[in-house]
């Protein structure tokens, strides 16, 4: 049996609950942590979170112009 799970914290693969960290299933702060078992053996030890980089690669999206409605 094999099961598909989405974090619903995981946005771009930046986690929300755990503020600015890379998204890793199981590590400290993360709401499966103490949970549940992963099949890799490394998964299943407590892990520190890992600081996302800045976003420098993506260009900074601008807010469109509002129009006039006439």
């Amino acid at each position: 049996m094999s099961s598909a799970w989405s974090c619903p914290h995981d946005i771009d693969g930046i986690c929300q609950r755990v503020k600015g960290a890379v998204c890793e299933p199981g590590m400290r702060g993360c709401e499966l942590e103490g949970k549940v078992r992963f099949a890799r053996d490394e998964m299943n030890q407590s892990r520190k979170p890992v600081k996302a980089k800045a976003d420098e690669e993506k260009p900074a999206v601008k807010a469109p112009k509002r129009r006039v409605p006439f």
